[in-house]
């Protein structure tokens, strides 16, 4: 019988990098997609010779059909297996992708944003639920982190490389580039991903259907936790949309170019990709909800200091960075709480309306800036009026982290389940 299992235990803790790469890169082309209009914007608005703010439909709907995607994840990956779905998403966002270049109006390109967000929306959660599934469970919180900083490395990579595409190609190329990099993944995830390599999903489908459902993220035990983690995704997500979706566009009242003013992007994707780091790093010491009480503070403080800058274009940039730092570390972290939250065979589901709440606050967010930045609303009070918001996020996580400690001493300290239980990530 020992010799039977050592081979499963050994299959149990081994890490399956090429699984998590590719998961990586999936995300890292829904992040680049994800900020390519916010990096294009300005461009777009001065080729097509209308506002920057006439693009706020386009924005929301692009949020819109991201959120539709993370609600229907967990159904269509209880059907037809986490990678068919990655595939079949990061299909469809490629097409749009592609289709978005050759745009010529606003109503084509809220059209074509939509349908491309849908594709967004299902890549994130069956990406982070496959690549923690089939890797070792002590690390399920350090993987959920590490594929979801996909989103902020793509996003980076769309605010360095953006002004420089506008300028030399123009602002279609953008979008080219990002479809032609999706297509050539595509293979690699055929066949470097299998639905037979993830462990723990249920086998017949009336119970994967049930395992999917919402209802089970309203199990007395989750009930409170998931309420609020819903909560604070939306806030964080409203607010970092409101910058990564116009803050190319509020630089230029700084005296940025419309070629240096994506830099403000790249700055927001590098702030991000610190973010991460200190998830990382911070959850090995601490429960990731402290950790994330510390970014969303951080995230204030930024928030306060860039809203009384001057035109130092450098120090600015810095500040923005901050500022992504804090509140990417949020949209980030809100996925490796319920990916520790939630039973295995209910983690896709748990981490798709989770990121859809916060996708619903990316609608929101987008329309409140673009209303602000139509009306001749200052910079600097746009950038004082969404700290409210942040500070409710951490008054939010905070009461998650008490609730999750004093459920954790209660399981602990239960006679008759003490040595049964295994000891759960910290969230």
């Amino acid at each position: 019988m020992e010799t039977m299992s050592e081979p499963k235990k050994q299959e149990e803790t081994r890490t399956h990098w090429w699984v998590l790469c590719l998961a990586c890169a999936a995300v890292v082309l829904d992040g680049y997609d994800t900020v390519a209009l916010g990096v294009s914007i300005p461009a777009i608005a001065k080729d097509w010779a209308v506002a920057p703010s006439s693009f706020t439909p386009a924005l929301s709907l692009t949020s819109a059909g991201v959120a539709l995607g993370y609600l229907a994840v967990g159904r269509l990956v209880a059907r037809l297996g986490t990678r068919n779905v990655i595939f079949a998403a990061v299909v469809v966002f490629t097409v749009g992708s592609l289709l978005t270049a050759w745009s010529t109006s606003i109503v084509e390109l809220t059209i074509l944003r939509f349908v491309t967000g849908l594709g967004l929306g299902a890549v994130l959660p069956a990406a982070v639920s496959h690549a923690t599934a089939v890797n070792p469970v002590r690390l399920r919180q350090s993987i959920a982190v590490a594929v979801m900083t996909g989103i902020s490395l793509g996003a980076l990579i769309a605010g360095l490389s953006g002004s420089s595409i506008v300028g030399s190609l123009g602002w279609e190329w953008v979008f080219i580039i990002g479809a032609i990099a999706s297509a050539v993944l595509l293979p690699f995830l055929w066949f470097g991903l299998s639905n037979r390599q993830v462990p723990g999903m249920p086998i017949d489908a009336a119970e994967a259907k049930h395992h999917a459902s919402v209802a089970r993220l309203f199990d007395a035990s989750v009930r409170s936790r998931t309420l609020l983690l819903w909560a604070f995704s939306f806030l964080i997500f409203a607010v970092y949309y409101v910058f990564s979706s116009w803050l190319p566009t509020l630089l230029t009242s700084y005296g940025f170019s419309t070629g240096l003013a994506p830099l403000g992007s790249a700055a927001l994707g590098i702030g991000s990709i610190i973010g991460a780091c200190l998830l990382i790093l911070g959850s090995r010491r601490y429960r990731m909800t402290s950790v994330l009480a510390g970014t969303s503070a951080a995230a204030i403080v930024f928030l306060v200091i860039s809203a009384f800058l001057g035109p130092d274009k450098a120090l600015l940039l810095l500040v923005f960075g901050g500022v992504g730092l804090g509140l990417q570390a949020g949209m980030i972290g809100q996925a490796a709480v319920a990916v520790s939250l939630y039973p295995e065979a209910t983690v896709t589901a748990g981490v798709g309306w989770a990121a859809s709440l916060g996708r619903l606050g990316s609608v929101i967010g987008p329309i409140f800036g673009g209303v602000l930045i139509g009306l001749g609303v200052d910079t600097s009070i746009i950038v004082l009026s969404v700290c409210v918001p942040v500070i409710i996020a951490l008054v939010l996580v905070l009461a998650l982290g008490r609730i999750t400690a004093a459920k954790s001493r209660t399981q602990m300290s239960a006679p008759s389940t003490k040595m049964s239980l295994p000891t759960p990530p910290r969230t």
